[in-house]
């Protein structure tokens, strides 16, 4: 009996060294059920409103990608849904970065995709690079991005020399009489605000219209009555602004308090938001503001993905959603290409890689993984968004009157 005993031992340790290897590989060969990507975003704080657009366009994007099977990873000859897993930073960057952290750490996540603010993304992709995860920004100044060099992290946007140049090719397609005299910029003391700040002083000098004032204002802050002083006094009549939607809209309504007839205002991150002309109403007529892409681009996807979005938000537009959305096209086109969950080698197929066919059109990343698209600039009027830059036949800026003879 202890003779069959020991056989029947000796065969069940044979078979546990045999089969486990064996299980082990399969289990590794069928491989996770789900790609996981993590997301740091907007959710609170004073850049709620532009995260959740971000927010929508990743949750849409990947919502029609697991429509169609997910996305195919060679390593595991199969189609696998994404499941995105967000953490909120709060619209700060230390918080951004203790996102990352929990991604990583506690979500086990090793690709990561972005909030829409420069400081939080630096902070982040300072974590991803400590951890090697793979961080694919957008909506970010793609040259202070550039500047931090680095390997853990691309960065899909245009550049605030870029877009500071907008006004200005706007201004000189006016006639020369109608053209600002006294343009006046008031920045986030940021280093969002002071790379912008930076773009218009070069602008302004490039293209011949001197800076009459200068200013920063703390994010947050309360009262804009002091600076709107600065700016009756001196005559300013174009002003060009970077804030939050929250800040963006206490400035608009301390203007109009303050009874400052500003001919020209074009307001950045915080003006383009559907939130930000509903808070406003008929005051947010006249008013200029940035924006990343449109619907009526000639991209695939692109009026499909309007379309979309307005039925999601009772009609409302967007300017944003595109941007993100085709980040999540470069992302599974990245994993497609490198057969492989690796961080490292998605990273790879990103860094000097051509995507095609998004909703954005075809993006060309260089060998440091940065990426250049589209600066636009609009106008609301009535409710709808009017194209200014690019110019169009179809639509003339207008200015804005006083508000008594509004």
């Amino acid at each position: 009996m202890q003779s069959k005993a020991k056989k029947f031992k000796g065969f069940i340790w044979v078979a546990m060294v045999v089969l486990f290897p064996w299980l082990a590989f399969c289990q590794k060969v069928k491989g996770p059920s789900e790609i996981l990507i993590g997301v740091i975003n907007s959710m609170t704080g004073m850049n709620a409103m532009t995260g959740a657009e971000q927010k929508w366009a990743y949750e849409q994007a990947v919502k029609d990608i697991n429509a169609k099977g997910g996305v195919y990873v060679k390593e595991f000859d199969k189609k696998m849904p994404i499941k995105l897993i967000f953490q909120d930073d709060k619209s700060q960057a230390a918080e951004g970065a203790a996102a990352m952290e929990r991604l990583i750490k506690y979500h086990k996540v090793k690709i990561v995709l972005s909030t829409n603010i420069t400081p939080i993304n630096i902070a982040a992709a300072t974590v991803a690079e400590k951890y090697k995860v793979y961080f694919h920004v957008n909506t970010t100044w793609r040259d202070v991005f550039g500047q931090q060099g680095f390997k853990w992290a691309s960065c899909m946007f245009f550049t605030a020399y870029e877009a500071a140049e907008v006004p200005f090719l706007v201004w000189n397609y006016c006639a020369p009489e109608e053209r600002p005299k006294k343009p006046a910029i008031l920045m986030e003391d940021n280093p969002d605000g002071q790379a912008f700040a930076d773009g218009f002083r070069n602008m302004s000098k490039q293209y011949g219209y001197p800076l009459a004032l200068d200013e920063a204002y703390t994010p947050g802050a309360k009262d804009f009555s002091s600076y709107i002083l600065k700016f009756k006094m001196n005559g300013i009549d174009a002003l060009l602004w970077l804030g939050s939607p929250t800040d963006s809209i206490r400035l608009v309504r301390q203007i109009k308090e303050n009874k400052f007839n500003v001919r020209y205002l074009h307001g950045w991150k915080g003006f383009w938001p559907t939130e930000f002309m509903k808070a406003l109403g008929p005051d947010s007529d006249y008013l200029i503001h940035d924006g990343f892409w449109a619907e009526t681009l000639p991209y695939p996807g692109a009026k499909e993905l309007g379309e979309k979005f307005k039925k999601d938000h009772k009609g409302l537009d967007s300017v944003s959603v595109g941007l993100p959305y085709a980040a999540v096209q470069v992302l599974v086109q990245a994993i497609e290409r490198a057969g492989t969950l690796d961080p490292g080698k998605i990273r790879d197929q990103v860094f000097g890689g051509e995507f095609k066919g998004t909703v954005l059109g075809d993006l060309k990343y260089d060998e440091k993984g940065l990426c250049k698209t589209p600066s636009l600039a609009l106008q609301w009027w009535k409710g709808q968004r009017m194209p200014v830059w690019p110019k169009v036949p179809q639509y003339q800026l207008k200015w804005m009157p006083a508000w008594e003879q509004r």
